[in-house]
């Protein structure tokens, strides 16, 4: 949502690290804007909501086309806020709105002092997803076996066991297996991308590219075969500081006080982001999975029968969750120690 109000250099460090192509800008915000209409489309096999909320100071005026776009785009709600003689008490208003959201699994996510007397806007989105697999695992088979944390050394953790049909994958070039396990409805699917046993899990994520996931997503568009599937149980939440993830991927101008055009939003370089946070939670069971995640941009001022083929995840790996239906990734994340 930031990225629509940002200008010049901004903008295009900004777009540059969301690997957006700058002539396409507004194509892109309208395919969000689409997305985030058909995960509002109810349904009974799984709960998956998002929400977008532009906190803004009290009387401090922005471009109405920034606030529309904003609306329009990303089905924001703006919320009239009094940063400059309460910015604790809009502290507290966000991360309970955001509690609300996202099921109590994304408590605190600005972290007292984030907000001052000089923010005028902050931006904040929710997502919370909670699906049942298609096909349950028993409790009954579920075990404790080893899990290799690092060579040479492993740990007991409960694991579940299922022999099942499920689409599967061998990339040779980014050497890991891909399994895709479904939520109810089959809308919804978990990939697992487990690497190779001669192959590190940094190798993976470092060489893991959007066109390298499109030719595993297109090898788990065909039918699945029988495995038996062996996949920890897993539990974690996750803090991340944004600012310097952001900036060490070309974006520092949009945090720099003196530097930072955000005048699509005011019509004057008066804003620059002094914080952006993100929380993430995911819990994998017997049962399926819940997961929730939430992020804030602060805007501040100046100033026989044959075997059917085993994949055990026993060593680090990758999972994400995708939308089966328009190939969007919700959640993603790597497990290197499952136990709790």
């Amino acid at each position: 949502m930031a990225q629509v109000g940002a200008r010049e250099k901004t903008g295009h460090d900004m777009a540059k690290a969301l690997r957006w192509e700058t002539e396409e800008e507004s194509k892109i915000h309208e395919q969000f804007q689409s997305y985030l209409k058909l995960i509002q489309s109810p349904t009974d096999a799984y709960q998956l909501s998002t929400a977008n909320r532009l906190y803004l100071q009290q009387s401090y005026v922005i471009l109405e086309e920034f606030k529309n776009k904003i609306i329009t785009w990303y089905l924001a709600e703006p919320i009239s806020a009094d940063f400059v003689s309460n910015a604790e008490n809009e502290r507290v208003q966000i991360n309970d709105w955001v509690a609300g959201q996202t099921n109590n699994k994304i408590l605190d996510l600005l972290a007292p002092g984030v907000l001052d007397s000089l923010t005028r806007m902050v931006l904040v989105n929710a997502i919370y997803f909670k699906g049942q697999w298609n096909k349950k695992f028993k409790e009954s088979d579920t075990r404790s076996l080893p899990f290799k944390l690092y060579p040479g050394q492993t740990k007991n953790v409960p694991m579940m066991i299922m022999t099942s049909e499920f689409s599967y994958t061998d990339d040779p070039d980014l050497k890991v297996t891909a399994v895709e396990i479904p939520y109810k409805g089959k809308e919804l699917g978990m990939v697992i991308l487990l690497p190779d046993e001669d192959t590190s899990l940094e190798s993976v994520v470092n060489n893991l590219t959007r066109e390298k996931l499109k030719t595993i997503f297109d090898g788990l568009a065909y039918p699945g075969s029988k495995v038996k599937l062996t996949l920890p149980k897993f539990e974690m939440t996750s803090s991340l500081d944004l600012k310097s993830l952001l900036s060490s991927l070309g974006m520092e101008v949009a945090f720099n006080v003196n530097c930072a055009d955000f005048s699509g939003m005011t019509g004057g370089k008066d804003l620059y982001i002094s914080a952006a946070v993100h929380k993430a939670f995911i819990q994998v069971n017997e049962e399926g999975t819940e997961a929730a995640a939430a992020t804030a941009v602060v805007m501040m001022m100046r100033c026989a029968v044959p075997q059917p083929p085993p994949i055990t995840i026993d060593r680090p790996f990758l999972f994400l969750i995708r939308d089966i239906r328009a190939n969007n990734i919700l959640f993603l994340g790597q497990v290197t120690d499952p136990s709790p």
